[in-house]
């Protein structure tokens, strides 16, 4: 069994014309993986029309040249017009990721991110949270969830997109994963989404910037070590 409690995590169910776009790009990774370019009609079926909710499916990978995933979240961040919430459970962002959420916030944007207080992994851990008092520093909120393992990958902006898929919030994931992503244009699932962070709230630990300054200097030192690790983790 899992020693941490829960595994929280959030998923999706993408059903009519979103699935083709899921679809194209499995059928490119496998291609990619096995040389084998499938394009029988049988595995593209006419799809049905579920409501009319708008979705873009995005990918990445080490063979794409364009990084079209953290372009759009590094778009959308600078686009916010009052919230950016952001699950994660490892935040190793790229020092352009880094700017960006701090301009957010010192704008005046409520920007919240929740990490998990426990990890899988102890190094990605350790340099994760090098990354905490630059954020607290310009008004970024920080919750640790501590009710289990924070695996969640979810993001909202402002009241009306919505972020969801398997990408982390770190450089591994931006530039060198084969990572898909949801982005869903809605109010309302917005607003569930942002129901669901909140949530998960009531279970983290709200991260003070004196508290965290006073913790061991031995242990800041050893996460700012981790942090030159950043871009292999």
């Amino acid at each position: 069994g899992f020693k941490w409690g829960t595994w929280r995590d959030t998923h999706v169910r993408i059903e009519g014309k979103g699935v083709q776009g899921l679809q194209s790009i499995f059928l490119i990774d496998w291609f990619f993986v096995s040389q084998t370019l499938i394009t029988s009609r049988k595995y593209f079926p006419e799809l049905p029309v579920y409501g009319s909710i708008s979705m873009q499916t995005v990918n990445s990978g080490p063979f794409r040249e364009e990084r079209e995933i953290s372009h759009g979240i590094l778009q959308a961040i600078y686009d916010a017009q009052k919230s950016i919430f952001i699950q994660t459970p490892y935040f190793i962002p790229p020092e352009s990721m880094i700017e960006a959420l701090q301009a957010a916030a010192i704008r005046g944007l409520d920007v919240r991110l929740i990490i998990s207080k426990k990890s899988d992994v102890p190094l990605v851990q350790m340099a994760s949270r090098s990354f905490v008092k630059e954020m607290l520093e310009s008004g970024v909120k920080v919750y640790m969830y501590e009710k289990g393992f924070l695996h969640s990958k979810l993001m909202v902006f402002d009241d009306s997109l919505t972020l969801i898929g398997s990408v982390n919030f770190d450089s591994r994931s931006f530039e060198h994963n084969f990572e898909v992503e949801a982005f869903i244009y809605d109010h309302d699932v917005a607003e569930k989404a942002m129901d669901i962070i909140v949530e998960d709230q009531r279970f983290s630990q709200v991260v003070s910037l004196r508290e965290w300054m006073r913790r061991p200097m031995r242990l800041r030192f050893i996460e700012s070590l981790m942090r030159l690790f950043a871009p292999l983790l």
